[in-house]
């Protein structure tokens, strides 16, 4: 497992914590995904999808952010939207709160598969 600070005006906004679960590379996230820790993200996220090979299998785990604003999901979308051009997937956890509410009022503009659990995105057409 390894870890990666995004920090935005001195202090850290946005930490990215990276294990495996039953095949998935777990992206693990706590702080804020706005404007100032985007860049990072979006850069991390393309390494962590074009680094898993031909197939990625990527799990973005959201439950410990505490904001997302619109340019955080343009980021997720967009690693979403990468890992399936390459024939792989890229699901969400996304615990019962603010940011899930807030993914679920724009699903119109999406199509990121959300899951309360990590055990549920991990499993087998879900």
């Amino acid at each position: 497992m390894t870890s990666e600070d995004r920090r935005g005006e001195g202090v850290a906004k946005l930490r990215v914590s990276l294990a495996r679960f039953d095949g998935w590379i777990v992206a693990s996230l706590a702080g804020e995904i706005d404007m100032l820790t985007v860049p990072g993200l979006r850069a991390h996220l393309a390494e962590l999808v074009a680094d898993h090979g031909g197939r990625p299998q990527v799990i973005i785990d959201l439950g410990g952010v505490t904001f997302c604003d619109v340019l955080g999901l343009g980021a997720l979308i967009g690693a979403h939207h990468m890992a399936a051009r390459r024939g792989g997937a890229l699901r969400l956890v996304v615990p019962p709160g603010r940011v899930r509410r807030f993914l679920r009022v724009t699903n119109p503009t999406h199509d990121l598969r959300i899951h309360a659990t990590l055990v549920d995105a991990a499993a087998p057409h879900s």
